[in-house]
């Protein structure tokens, strides 16, 4: 191979090889050269490279001595480095290199999901005038003959580009497919160019310090005093930290105190010099948690996830990066916090669905903190009061070790049982308007409210009604890109989609009949607000779901502190609710409507419903006074019903376990979903079944091929869903029949998702 010629014509020194993994949906990595520098690039160092006619960016990932066999005649240099240092260190490189071989993904999707947005340098293609564009858009005379095809529509786009100056051409694209047929018009006839672009290579921002930090106070918690159990399962941790990697299995009940064990066994690692990360399953229960580390550790501690801007969580992430930090705690991605020489990954509420990622690099929070912590040779502890059947699974098979807590940690509530379950049977006992509030619960309320204390009440529905209908034609508002209904958020002035997040405004006549006879059917959490506020009028009453969470930063912190303050009586909520808040005045949590949760088609439901009663059953009677726990329902003889009110576990998990094992259900089996998606429904079907064919041609007897089948819900965001199951207890074969159906050709609308564990059929 030549060397590269520099501008004068002389040779130029050609850099080394570099192996680079793109920032795009392709599985290989591609060889460059680099810039002549003294010493190798880094690993894990962000560059910017030209790819298929593009400026991308990408990562470096090897160091190859020879030109690979299938490397093109001409090696292209990369283009820039973005940033000083590498910005993935070895360990967290490892863990992508084995989160895409087991999950299927690109490296490079997966490289750029481990960084913070503000990390990230982007590359896009946008859209811009050429000076034909400038003067047909100014409306010039010197804008030729070539002007005079271009209609009304084209001479809008011409004007929004102006404008902008630039427009990206994928929200051109997004916004409909008739909208880039006439960017190609534009660019074909001269008015149009593209230009890519980098955004964030090379931006520094100040640092903030530790993410959500400023004005944190110095270490003062003191730590309470241990009880026998709990001492019994420190012990254990405290033996297993310096003799490489573990997992514990830490079972306690609600309120038994598992935080205060991450809290020692974490300090016991700080005082080695060694890190720590923590995973926590919702944003609205970080704060709660991140002050009590803080009170423990001080500033050591780095906060991540979502609702932190951005500029900070890239600030916290580089301070972890340098070792000023020693600990992360976050949600999901903080599974990829650069922490150095890691001794401790805990994974609080081990069992919960959102440590799941459900789109782009499908991945799961938990599994990989396990991984995370082999190859760092540290200590992993999974908490849960109700953990998922796996992990229970994995105790059983001696995987894990099991440390229980079966006492509240509150010496108040240490020697009183967990709170009493009784069962509200509305076939006896009617909740009148909405299946709410029956007269059992209601008169619970009020005697709650007449003794000081304070109550839940749990729906796992947000929204005023889940569908709205027309009582003189049965027509049913559906989401037009979904086949979904709109839920009425009657607070809002809106019905909204649940999956898109489309809104429309609150219709007064039916689209199809005309008739002024829409209804709401079906209840969230808005509807149950209004009805409280309507029976107790005298109650301070809040709600906390998503919607209200989305009302600006603080907003979910504000409304737990005044269920902290004794400021309100009544707190109505969906999951957010349910886990690791620990308020010593509720006495009194209702839960309403489990029946829509326990009979989803999904073989995990009776699973997520008992653990997320058996959850929000766990914030009651925390303090001096014991608790009660009401359970509207209609189906009061379902089995995760039944074990919740004996608040039996075991029980629940060796009998659901026992039906798992009939019907072949992960644990003891794996299942791979290969989802196809595209806009038109019979070419994403054709394509499914060419897809189920290729799968049954290469899979052996062990393994099963279901399908194809349109999806549950057959049409999200527009796009048509087919999918195809694989089920087997071999997972080296489920991924080789995986990998077969990603290689095969398919047509260019139709795009192929390979979800390895998935974690619902929905």
């Amino acid at each position: 191979m030549k060397a590269p010629r520099d501008r004068s014509g002389r040779e130029s020194e050609p850099g080394a090889l570099l192996e680079v993994a793109v920032a795009l949906p392709v599985a290989d990595v591609f060889t460059y050269r680099d810039l002549p520098r003294e010493g190798r690039l880094p690993l894990g160092s962000q560059v910017v490279v030209p790819f298929r006619g593009r400026k991308v960016t990408g990562f470096v990932v090897g160091h190859p001595e020879a030109i690979p066999p299938d490397a093109p005649e001409k090696i292209r240099p990369i283009l820039a480095v973005v940033g000083d240092s590498p910005v993935l260190d070895q360990a967290v490189l490892d863990l992508c290199r084995w989160a895409a071989s087991y999950y299927l993904a690109p490296l490079g999707e997966v490289l750029c999901a481990a960084l913070p947005s503000g990390e990230r340098a982007s590359s896009s293609r946008r859209l811009r005038l050429t000076a034909a564009g400038q003067a047909a858009a100014d409306g010039s005379a010197n804008a030729g003959l070539a002007a005079m095809a271009l209609d009304t529509a084209d001479r809008a786009l011409l004007a929004r580009i102006k404008q902008a100056r630039t427009l990206s051409q994928a929200h051109v694209a997004r916004s409909s497919s008739a909208g880039m047929d006439r960017v190609t018009f534009l660019i074909e006839r001269g008015f149009v160019e593209v230009a890519d672009t980098l955004r964030g290579a090379g931006r520094r921002r100040r640092d903030l310090g530790t993410a959500d930090s400023e004005g944190a106070p110095p270490p003062s918690e003191v730590p309470p005093t241990l009880n026998a159990h709990q001492e019994a399962a420190f012990s254990a941790l405290l033996g297993a930290l310096d003799r490489g990697y573990a997992t514990f299995l830490l079972q306690g009940i609600t309120g038994s105190g598992k935080t205060e064990i991450y809290l020692r066994i974490i300090a016991e690692a700080r005082q080695r010099g060694r890190g720590a990360l923590v995973l926590v399953p919702e944003i609205a229960l970080t704060p709660q948690l991140a002050a009590r580390f803080r009170a423990r550790f001080g500033d050591d501690v780095a906060v991540l996830h979502s609702a932190v801007p951005p500029g900070e969580r890239a600030a916290a992430w580089r301070r972890l990066r340098r070792g000023e930090v020693g600990i992360a705690l976050g949600a999901r991605s903080a599974v990829f916090a650069p922490v150095r020489d890691l001794a401790v990954v805990v994974v609080d509420e081990e069992h919960d669905g959102s440590f799941k990622q459900e789109d782009g690099f499908r991945y799961h929070a938990r599994d990989l903190a396990i991984m995370r912590a082999s190859q760092a040779s540290a200590l992993a502890v999974l908490g849960s009061a109700t953990p998922c059947l796996e992990s229970y699974h994995n105790v059983v098979l001696g995987r894990f070790g099991r440390l229980l807590l079966p006492v509240r940690a509150n010496p108040a509530a240490a020697g009183r049982p967990l709170p009493a379950v009784e069962i509200i049977d509305l076939r006896r006992h009617p909740a009148g308007p909405g299946g709410l509030l029956s007269p059992p619960l209601a008169l619970a309320v009020d005697q709650t409210l007449a003794a000081g204390e304070q109550s839940i009440l749990f729906l796992n529905r947000r929204g005023f009604s889940t569908m709205v209908h027309c009582c003189a034609c049965g027509f049913v508002l559906r989401c037009n890109a979904c086949a979904v209904s709109l839920t009425l958020h009657r607070a809002r002035g809106h019905l909204l989609c649940h999956y898109c997040g489309r809104a429309e405004p609150i219709r007064q006549l039916c689209p199809q009949c005309k008739s002024p006879s829409l209804e709401g059917m079906g209840s969230g959490t808005e509807r149950v607000e209004a009805q409280v506020r309507e029976r107790f009028p005298g109650a301070r009453v809040a709600r906390l779901d998503r919607d209200t969470a989305d009302g600006g930063r603080g907003r979910v912190e504000e409304v737990l502190a005044r269920v902290q303050r004794g400021d309100l009586d009544i707190l109505i909520g969906t999951q957010m609710v349910t886990k690791g808040h620990d308020f010593g005045n509720v006495t009194l949590v209702g839960i309403l409507q489990p029946d829509q949760g326990i009979h989803l088609p999904d073989f995990r439901a009776a699973e997520r419903s008992f653990q997320v009663m058996e959850q929000v059953a766990g914030r009651a009677g925390r303090g001096e006074r014991p608790g009660r726990i009401l359970v509207q329902t209609y189906s009061p003889e379902h089995p995760a019903i039944q074990f919740l009110v004996r608040h039996d576990y075991e029980g629940f998990a060796r009998d659901e376990l026992a039906q798992r094992e009939a019907a072949q259900y992960p644990p003891y089996s794996r299942m791979v979903v290969l989802r196809l998606e595209g806009r038109d429904a019979r070419e994403v079907g054709d394509a499914a079944g060419d897809v189920a064919r290729c799968a049954r041609a290469v899979a052996d007897t062990s393994t099963r091929v279901l399908g194809p089948s349109e999806a549950p819900i057959p049409r999200l965001r527009g796009r048509a869903r087919f999918q195809v199951w694989l089920s087997g207890a071999d997972r080296g074969k489920l991924l080789t029949v995986s990998r077969a159906a990603q290689r095969m050709p398919l047509p260019r609308s139709v795009r192929l998702e390979v979800d390895v564990d998935p974690q619902s059929v929905l």
